[in-house]
């Protein structure tokens, strides 16, 4: 048996990460295990190409910027440990056939001026929605960072003002409900429409209203912004500030189950037999369907429940493509400014039938929708000069109609090359002679990634309000605990407060700090 240490971590992504970040901060000695060959879970960069740095997950960041660890500089990434960010001018754009489009910029005036071109009404009422979202983003940013409060609480916080009740009914609406009671527009509609789905979910599922709210505050309070040299050098940060804290980390060490001995968790087992002990925490990145298989002693009921929580509604397909020219769309070259932009069919109904598509196992033939970051015109390190580092992304099924997740393997290149055309086509200068390089991804490759993506889901667990804050991923596992097992935490993107790289480890770290007796104050400055 190796030496034993204070926390050992089961996982090294982001979430479990930051969390052995703040319990490094804390004076624990820390050892994380991570089964891939590179540390951050979905935070991480690929060479596709000699020259070109490509984000196969993780690779624009809007959420995370509420995080005292962002917001704050909390752990010293910026200041002590070499961060660097770029910013853009908008946070998402759609290009439509018609060569129009839509641009959501920080600066409310720039994007209610775009939104009026197609309706001086859909512009003021989004100017409104806005103003409403601002007010309620420092509730939504100040939980994000903190442990979930109960459900029943939180909710009777809301019920005590008017903005908490908007808040509240969202809650229960769907992402397309709000936009229809917003716009009349069918762009406009179509443009908020896919930027919602982006949590993975159809956005006419009940319980998908908060998103409009969160996501219109943070597009409005926040730059997009994206990680110079790749999102590997966010998760290299972190592990800087983790070593200089005496924290280590192993690679290729996978682990089969946590060790408990009288209702304490005392250690893991790796998948080689090896026994790693930890005096004061194991903390597990376990998704709630594996949890019965990694821990023995969990009640069989709690594994249960734990194990009927509900994936994502569909996952995705990401392409890497390394380019020998910046791509030019045929609707001008503003559309630069956005981070993120999205190519709409000028179809809302046929649109809005491609989520039923995903829930069935079924792959679009129309109405495809792709969307593109191109990170290279901001950081030039990405790739070669006068050449273009591209993220090419669409919407899937998690699963195959015919075949399950394994039929990826299949029908990977057929898709990939569809998504590809429908993106050449709102350009002037792309074809297939451009393409110096390509990685293809879909869930096939996000499943064996990450045992966190199970079945490619990427956020790790839907987003429905049955499954968040104090209801992630059920309640009796919300506050990170296990009941009756002691010394064991869970931390991931299937916990409060969720997936994309929202710094969640935080939340855990404070968790166990108030249950190790440690001052928060000397570990969390902003608190």
């Amino acid at each position: 048996m190796t030496k034993p240490y204070d926390v050992v971590c089961i996982g090294a992504g982001s979430n479990t990460l930051v969390l052995a970040a703040y319990m490094a901060k804390a004076g624990k000695s820390v050892l994380l295990l991570e089964k891939n060959d590179q540390a951050g879970g979905g935070v991480i960069s690929v060479e596709i190409a000699p020259g070109f740095t490509h984000d196969p997950h993780a690779t624009g960041y809007i959420s995370f910027q509420a995080n005292p660890a962002i917001k704050d500089d909390e752990l010293g990434l910026f200041s002590r440990f070499g961060l660097e960010t770029f910013t853009y001018e908008a946070s998402f754009a759609s290009i439509f056939e018609s060569g129009e489009g839509l641009v959501t910029y920080t600066d409310i005036d720039r994007s209610c001026e775009g939104i009026a071109k197609y309706s001086q009404k859909d512009a003021d009422s989004y100017r409104a929605f806005v103003a409403k979202a601002k007010q309620i983003l420092p509730i939504l940013g100040r939980g994000s960072s903190t442990p979930p409060l109960p459900t029943g609480r939180f909710f009777s916080l809301l019920e005590q003002s008017e903005i908490g009740r908007e808040l509240q009914s969202a809650m229960f609406k769907s992402a397309y409900d709000v936009i229809e009671s917003l716009f009349e527009t069918v762009e406009v509609k179509l443009h908020y429409l896919k930027w919602c789905a982006e949590v993975m979910e159809n956005p006419e599922t009940n319980g998908t209203g908060i998103v409009m709210y969160q996501l219109c505050g943070l597009a409005h309070t926040y730059e997009a912004l994206g990680i110079t040299g790749g999102s590997k050098n966010l998760t290299n940060a972190l592990v800087r500030c983790i070593e200089r804290y005496g924290g280590e980390i192993r690679l290729n060490s996978e682990v089969a189950k946590v060790d408990i001995e009288s209702g304490n968790a005392t250690g893991v087992t790796l998948a080689t037999g090896e026994h790693i002990a930890a005096s004061d925490a194991i903390v597990g990145c376990i998704h709630p369907w594996h949890l019965g298989d990694v821990v023995p002693g969990v009640d069989p009921n709690i594994a249960a429940r734990a194990r009927q929580t509900k994936l994502s509604g569909h996952g995705a397909l990401n392409q890497q493509i390394a380019l020998t020219e910046l791509p030019e769309f045929r609707a001008g070259s503003e559309y630069r400014d956005a981070m993120c932009v999205e190519y709409v069919p000028l179809d809302l109904d046929g649109v809005r039938k491609t989520f039923d598509q995903y829930r069935f196992g079924e792959i679009p033939k129309r109405c495809i929708s792709p969307m593109t970051m191109v990170h290279s015109l901001k950081d030039p390190s990405r790739a070669p000069e006068g050449q273009c580092a591209m993220y090419l992304y669409h919407f899937a099924p998690l699963e195959l109609k015919e075949g399950g997740i394994e039929a990826w393997s299949q029908q990977r290149e057929t898709f990939a090359d569809a998504i590809w055309e429908a993106f050449a086509s709102f350009t002037t200068n792309m074809d297939q002679d451009k393409i110096i390089a390509r990685l293809i991804e879909t869930p096939l490759e996000h499943h064996r990634h990450s045992n966190s993506m199970v079945n490619g889901d990427i956020i790790g667990l839907g987003t429905t309000i049955g499954q968040l804050m104090g209801q992630r991923p059920i309640p009796e596992l919300a506050n990170y605990r296990i009941p009756g097992l002691e010394k064991l935490y869970l931390a991931g993107p299937f916990m409060h407060p969720g997936g994309t790289v929202l710094f969640g480890g935080r939340a855990t770290a404070i968790k166990m700090c108030q249950d190790m007796d440690i001052d928060l104050h000397k570990v969390f400055e902003f608190i």
